[in-house]
C-alpha cells in the first residue's frame, strides 16, 4: 500500500463507464488543469480542509493532539470527531500501532452520535474496515457513503478498495476511474497505478505515479510513500539503480522515512550486502514493527547465515500478528503465506488461507491458497487456484514461482519455463526463493529447498 487514501470529468454521460475506465486505469490520464486543492471531490470540503491542513504540517502526533484535546470538553464538535477517526487512521500507518484503528472506531462512532457529517462518516469508516481486511464491510459502507455524497471522491476510492479486495476487479478499476474524475492527485493516481501493476503493466504504472507527483506536494508523508511506491514498482522488474533512486529521493522529502529505508535495505540485500541490509531494517523495525518488515529482517538474517537471529526475528511475528487480531484486523492471509514460507505448520496455514480466500477471493487470495495446497502436496488442485492467480496477467514473480513449484509437482516439462520467466521478471523477487528458482531453471532436478 500508498498512501492509497488521499483525479478529467466525461461530458457525456452516456458514455459511461467504458470510455472512463479506458482513459483512467488503462491510459495515461491527460493534463489536468489548475490542480492544487486536494480537497475538492472528498466529499465534506470543510472538514477535509481542517484535515488536509492539519495533516500537511508533517506532525500528524500534535495534530491528533489538538483534536485530542478538542473532543475532550463537554459536548464535543461532530465535525472535530471525524477529523480524529481520519487522523488516527493516519497515525495507524505512519506507525503501524493497530490501536489506532480501533480509537478510530471509537472517534467515528461518537461523530455519529454527535451529528457530525454522515457522508464522510460513512467513507471513513469504510476506509476504516478496508485497513482491517473487512472488505465485505467496507465494500457496504463505501456504498453508502456514495449514496449520501455521489460527489465525494474518498468514497469511490473506499468502494474500489473493498472491490479489488473481493475479486471484482472490473468494478474495481470503474470505481477508481471515476474517483479519477472528481479528484486528480496522489490519492487516486496510485490507485491508478496499483490496477495498472495487476493488468501487468508496469511501466504504465510508474507514469501514473509520476504524474500524481507532478500534481500532489501537499501531505509531506503521503508524497514520500508515493516516492516509495515508484521505487516498489521498480524493484518489482528487477531495476535495483532506479528503485534505490526513488527511495532516497523519498528519504530527501521525508529523512527517516522508514518505508524509504525498508526500500533501500531490499536493495542491499538483493545485492548481497546483508549487513548494511540487517543494520537499516533494526532501525526500521525499532519505528515501525510491523509482520512485513521484520520478515524481511529475519529473511536477510537467514540469508547471511545468523540463523539464531533469524528466528528470534521470526518469533516477533506471531506476537504481532496477535495485537493487530485484537484490535479488529484479520491476518490470516499474511499468517499462512508466512507460515507456508518457513514451514510451519502447513495444515492450520492452509486453512488461514482458505478462510482467507473465502473472506476476500482476490488473486493475492487465489495465490495464498494455491502456495498452502502445494505444500500439502495436492498440486493439481493447487494448479487451478494458481491460474486464476495469474488471470489478470499480473506480473508479480513471486506468484510465477509459485506456478513453478506447482507444474514441477505435477511433473510438467513447462516448470523450467516457468522459473525463468520469475527470473526473467525480477531476478531478486525473494530471499528465500530466488534462489531455488536459479537452480531450477539451470537444472531441473534440483532440490526445491
Amino acid at each position: 500500500m500508498t498512501s492509497r487514501k488521499a483525479l478529467l470529468f466525461v461530458v457525456a454521460a452516456s458514455a459511461g463507464a467504458a470510455v472512463v475506465l479506458l482513459g483512467g486505469v488503462f491510459s495515461d490520464p491527460p493534463p489536468v488543469a489548475n490542480a492544487t486543492s486536494h480537497v475538492v471531490g472528498f466529499g465534506d470540503q470543510t472538514a477535509l480542509g481542517s484535515l488536509v491542513s492539519g495533516l500537511s504540517t508533517g506532525n500528524t502526533a500534535a495534530y491528533v493532539g489538538r483534536l485530542e484535546r478538542e473532543v475532550a470538553k463537554p459536548h464535543p464538535d461532530g465535525q472535530v470527531l471525524t477529523l480524529l477517526g481520519l487522523a488516527y487512521q493516519q497515525r495507524a500507518r505512519e506507525t503501524g500501532d493497530p490501536s489506532f484503528f480501533s480509537r478510530s472506531g471509537e472517534a467515528l462512532s461518537r461523530a455519529g452520535a454527535a451529528g457530525g457529517p454522515q457522508p464522510l462518516i460513512a467513507q471513513a469508516r469504510a476506509s476504516l474496515a478496508n485497513s482491517r481486511h473487512l472488505f465485505t464491510e467496507g465494500l457496504a459502507l463505501a456504498r453508502e457513503a456514495v449514496q449520501r455524497d455521489p460527489e465525494n471522491a474518498g468514497a469511490y476510492g473506499a468502494l474500489g478498495d473493498a472491490l479489488l479486495n473481493l475479486g471484482r476487479y472490473q468494478a474495481a478499476f470503474r470505481a477508481y476511474d471515476h474517483m479519477v474524475v472528481l479528484a486528480p492527485g496522489i490519492a487516486s493516481l496510485t490507485r491508478v497505478a496499483n490496477a495498472r501493476e495487476l493488468l501487468g503493466r508496469p511501466e504504465a504504472a510508474a507514469r501514473a505515479v509520476r504524474f500524481a507527483l507532478s500534481l500532489d506536494h501537499t501531505v509531506p508523508e503521503h508524497v514520500a510513500w508515493t516516492r516509495v511506491l515508484l521505487g516498489n514498482v521498480d524493484f518489482n522488474r528487477g531495476r535495483l539503480d532506479r528503485a534505490a533512486r526513488s527511495y532516497r529521493g523519498a528519504l530527501r522529502r521525508e529523512p527517516g522515512y522508514v518505508h524509504a529505508e525498508a526500500g533501500l535495505a531490499r536493495v542491499d540485500a538483493a545485492q548481497g550486502r546483508y549487513a548494511a541490509a540487517a543494520t537499516r531494517l533494526q532501525r526500521v523495525v525499532a519505528a515501525l514493527p510491523i509482520p512485513a518488515y521484520v520478515i524481511l529482517l529475519g529473511d536477510v538474517l537467514h540469508a547471511s547465515g545468523q540463523e539464531s537471529a533469524a528466528q528470534k526475528q521470526y518469533a516477533l511475528v506471531g506476537a504481532i500478528e496477535r495485537l493487530f487480531a485484537a484490535n479488529g484486523v484479520r491476518t490470516e492471509l499474511q499468517t499462512a503465506v508466512f507460515d507456508l514460507d518457513h514451514g510451519r505448520n502447513v495444515a492450520a496455514a492452509l486453512a488461514r488461507a482458505r478462510a482467507a480466500h473465502r473472506s476476500a477471493p482476490g488473486i493475492y487470495a487465489d495465490d495464498a491458497l494455491a502456495w498452502g495446497l502445494f505444500r500439502a502436496g495436492r498440486c493439481q488442485e493447487a494448479r487451478g487456484h494458481s491460474a486464476r492467480a495469474l488471470r489478470l496477467g499480473t506480473r508479480d514473480a513471486l506468484i510465477v514461482f509459485h506456478r513453478a513449484m506447482i507444474e514441477r509437482c505435477l511433473g510438467a516439462s513447462s516448470a523450467r519455463g516457468w522459473f525463468q520467466r520469475a527470473l526473467a521478471i525480477n531476478p531478486n523477487f525473494s530471499l528465500l526463493w530466488a534462489p531455488v528458482a536459479r537452480r531450477a531453471s539451470a537444472s531441473p532436478a534440483a532440490r526445491w529447498r
